[in-house]
């Protein structure tokens, strides 16, 4: 099917800017000629994907624009994802709000460039977005909220936008509040009588974005509904989010920073965690094929020591236990083996991914080993300080 375009009006004319990122510049100046460009009217007609767009828009006005990694990730069509847009006799500033906030996305100055990014509620999707859902962020980026309170309870607040959304006939948007519940404090709730500051000018998004700040509760649009839900739940989501990677011997707190970057969620580690882990555990080997981020969590776990919880403002890790293995014993599903794949990459069975012929298979070749090892002792002479509890049977092998 074709791809969709976003289509952007503005009015009038403009001129041409000049190159305004010097190189050798230092910081100040190079982001006081950015704010004096982004300033300035423009004309642009731009018509193409968007890569091609931000370049034309560099080319035309010397102003870098950079999107992050996570932008092409969530847009329906990620760098296929094609825009339309005339721009007349607007500043460069208003023109970039106007494109970013029909994908969903916001920009901020950089430090050498303008840089491209998810508006937070897309972020919390963890997934492509779709057509409906960037409508309906644009929406909500664009409508104000109208006269009310200056302090509004949660349950106030959603009301008062239902409300606002049931007025407007296209797009139609409801909101589902979903407030948990409160038998699995696991995962969270809201607290529908927390007091929240709203200002009298927000829009929309900025009302929910109050909200989310100052209670227990998040949002992000999903289908045709503005879903609101305690921030456990929706950092949940984003765990089951599911990424293809390679960890050749990177350092755990490496590897437990690139998955927090992936899941969108910040991860807080607890002091001395990372030190309390043995050395030869904390060299990471992972070949990921498609596998949700709580998995890769409950993987290191099993073979780290450290744990994870979810918390309304991201993961908490910690290492309440230094013996690698102990978490996974402790588990209702542990990791019995790692198997090292081609390029030495170590591949991570759980008790549940084995049929009963090969788990069977591996316990009778425990056994063989654990034989092999007594018949040892006895060719060194050693004699053990404990003993087992039981005599146990003898094995082909040992006879």
């Amino acid at each position: 099917m074709p791809f969709p375009r976003f289509f952007l009006r503005a009015f009038a004319i403009v001129a041409v800017l000049g190159c305004v990122v010097a190189a050798g510049a230092d910081d100040n100046s190079t982001s006081a000629l950015i704010n004096q460009a982004l300033d300035k009217n423009v004309s642009l007609q731009l018509d193409g994907v968007l890569p091609t767009v931000l370049k034309t828009i560099e080319d035309q006005t010397g102003v870098r624009i950079t999107p992050t990694d996570q932008v092409y990730d969530l847009l329906p069509w990620g760098e296929q994802t094609n825009i339309k847009a005339k721009i007349e006799n607007q500043t460069l500033r208003s023109a970039l709000s106007a494109i970013t906030h029909k994908l969903g996305l916001n920009w901020e100055l950089g430090q050498f460039d303008v840089v491209i990014k998810p508006m937070p509620a897309l972020a919390r999707l963890g997934r492509r977005a779709t057509v409906a859902e960037l409508q309906a962020l644009d929406l909500l980026t664009n409508t104000p909220l109208g006269e009310h309170k200056e302090q509004m309870t949660v349950q106030e607040l959603v009301g008062a936008i239902d409300q606002k959304l049931a007025a407007i006939k296209t797009p139609s948007l409801s909101v589902q509040l979903r407030s948990g519940d409160p038998d699995d404090p696991q995962a969270g709730t809201i607290k529908l009588d927390t007091q929240v500051n709203i200002r009298r000018d927000a829009t929309l998004a900025e009302a929910l974005q109050d909200m989310m700040r100052q209670s227990d509760a998040t949002w992000y649009p999903w289908g045709k509904d503005i879903v609101i839900v305690p921030k456990q739940q929706q950092i949940r989501l984003q765990l089951d989010k599911t990424i293809t990677a390679r960890y050749t011997g990177q350092d755990i707190s490496k590897v437990l920073d690139s998955l927090s970057q992936k899941a969108g969620v910040p991860f807080q580690v607890e002091p001395g965690a990372y030190q309390r882990v043995p050395p030869e555990y904390r060299s990471i080997k992972l070949d990921l094929d498609n596998a949700s981020i709580r998995q890769v969590l409950d993987d290191i776990r099993g073979f780290t020591g450290l744990d994870y919880v979810v918390k309304p403002d991201g993961i908490y890790i910690w290492n309440q236990n230094p013996n690698p293995m102990a978490a996974a014993r402790a588990g209702n599903d542990p990791v019995i083996a790692a198997i090292e794949a081609d390029g030495g990459l170590q591949v991570f069975m759980r008790e549940s991914d084995l049929p009963a012929d090969v788990a069977e298979y591996l316990k009778h070749k425990k056994e063989e080993e654990i034989a092999r090892l007594r018949r040892r002792m006895k060719e060194e002479n050693f004699s053990p300080a404990t003993q087992p509890a039981t005599q146990p049977a003898a094995h082909p092998h040992d006879l």
